[in-house]
């Protein structure tokens, strides 16, 4: 269910429920684009006060997996890659990565 958020309240990695469209009916933004501080500079230049917002966004971190389940999947995700992160941008691969382990696998 999409949720009416306000620009001010809008914060980096919400994800655009429906898409944002002018009054011409043309596309600005598409749905599931996941929002920055860029995004929010240029819907207030464009004059867009609120947006549809994903409810369920951050679903994920409503479950509490035990240390011992995370390790399981961590040993799954290293077969699997071959690789550290070395970055905040490859950290959040892998951690993408090992919450859809968690969520398939347990």
């Amino acid at each position: 269910m999409p949720k009416l958020v306000v620009l001010e309240e809008i914060k980096e990695g919400m994800e655009l429920a429906l898409p944002l469209k002018n009054k011409f009916g043309q596309v600005l933004l598409s749905a599931d684009v996941r929002l920055e501080n860029k995004h929010k500079k240029i819907l207030k230049m464009w004059g867009v006060t609120a947006v549809y917002i994903k409810e369920n966004n951050n679903e994920y971190k409503d479950i509490d997996y035990s240390e011992e389940t995370k390790g399981e999947a961590a040993k799954l995700l290293g077969l699997r890659l071959k690789w550290t992160p070395k970055n905040q941008n490859e950290e959040d691969l892998y951690e993408m990565a090992l919450r859809n382990i968690l969520e398939k696998h347990f």
